[in-house]
């Protein structure tokens, strides 16, 4: 059985439901239990939707955590305008989850899964608090400093994250999470991501970048860092054209004037589902970035595409979609 984890806000119930039909369609045979991690705002209505989008897979289960606000004032200890308070509840994965969960794969909402998950569930991760992917960024975060760790042990994305619940359970970190966010509050930019990577820097396990395939990943060597090795180069190469988890990381199909290269392949699992008619959202992004979205058909027209900046590297083609 495969335990995944979303959380999820009432206004991301399309996303989570999208999520979840591409792991259904893509791990049919597989025996699933979904758990949400929600706030009271969060509908029955919205419920019985994502309820409806498992329910025609067989041995496919979804439950419903309400995380209290009382809940989250006892960890939290300041608020983040840029960040929905329900990014936190990943922290507390532990003590939402029934105790006789050992593991657990958490999702962010703006995944799409590809393929099967039996080989990631089963990686062996018993020594390791979690597994996870490099940070598409992790060179230019340059968190080592501010979090206070040695630059050799890494930074991770948290979107994918395969938990060892017992570990985190044994180790109490809930509570070294709440401590580090108290006790640093001034070091904190990205808000669960930077908390887990302080926490856990030397009790993870880095597993493949299929697993957790970012937006980053796709972007022209010249908008890179060099900092990666060889190999990470490598290895990201060969998961490119088909990632298992594809993660729509700062570039979100669903508002206007995404330009991520594979952002179709959302569409593909938001057709099959009630969602499909959904119009797209309005876009709040930087006027400049605005400009250049709109200049870029303009200009591929006109043959004049090098003068108009795409970070993207637009070689890649991802399998089925060429």
């Amino acid at each position: 059985m495969i335990n995944i984890v979303a959380c999820a806000s009432d206004n991301y119930t399309m996303q989570c439901g999208v999520l979840f039909y591409s792991v259904c369609k893509n791990n049919f045979d597989e025996v699933i239990r979904f758990f949400v991690f929600i706030d009271k705002q969060f509908t029955e209505e919205h419920k019985n939707e994502i309820r409806n989008t498992i329910s025609a897979f067989p041995h496919k289960s979804v439950s419903f955590v309400q995380v209290t606000d009382e809940q989250v004032d006892n960890f939290l200890q300041f608020e983040c305008k840029y960040y929905p308070r329900h990014v936190f509840f990943r922290l507390l994965m532990a003590n939402l989850l029934p105790v006789d969960l050992k593991k657990a794969l958490y999702l962010d909402c703006d995944i799409i899964v590809r393929h099967s998950l039996s080989k990631l569930w089963s990686i062996d991760i018993s020594n390791y608090a979690i597994g996870c992917v490099r940070d598409a960024l992790e060179g230019k975060i340059k968190p080592f400093d501010r979090l206070g760790y040695d630059y050799e042990n890494g930074y991770f994305n948290s979107g994918v994250l395969l938990v060892n619940l017992e570990y985190w359970r044994e180790n109490d970190l809930t509570k070294k999470y709440a401590n580090f966010i108290s006790n640093n509050p001034e070091k904190i930019v990205l808000p669960d991501q930077d908390v887990l990577n302080a926490v856990l820097n030397d009790k993870k396990f880095f597993i493949s970048f299929t697993y957790n395939f970012q937006s980053g990943f796709l972007l022209k060597d010249d908008f890179m860092s060099d900092y990666r090795s060889v190999e990470d180069k490598e290895s990201i190469c060969a998961s490119a054209d088909d990632p298992i988890i594809l993660h729509f990381s700062g570039a979100r199909p669903w508002i206007e004037g995404c330009d991520h290269p594979y952002k179709e392949e959302f569409f593909k699992y938001q057709n099959k589902t009630i969602w499909k008619d959904e119009p797209l959202w309005k876009e709040q992004k930087p006027f400049k970035t605005k400009i250049i979205n709109f200049l870029r058909p303009l200009g591929a027209k006109l043959g004049l595409c090098h003068l108009i900046p795409d970070y993207y590297d637009r070689s890649y083609v991802l399998k089925g979609h060429k």
